[in-house]
């Protein structure tokens, strides 16, 4: 799938569609919240690393 800045719209989203979109804005708050209060040299660390 390429990178568009289109918005995709579902209408009638299924009960299983909403429960997977809900699962990946949760990680993605937490994966932010972990990179917010990192320190600032444990985040070069990890950068470095990767």
């Amino acid at each position: 799938m390429a990178y568009t800045k289109e918005t995709l719209v579902i209408s009638n989203p299924s009960e299983k569609l909403l429960k997977a979109v809900e699962k990946l804005r949760t990680h993605k708050r937490a994966q932010l919240e972990k990179l917010r209060n990192m320190k600032s040299e444990e985040f070069s660390r990890r950068v470095i690393l990767s």
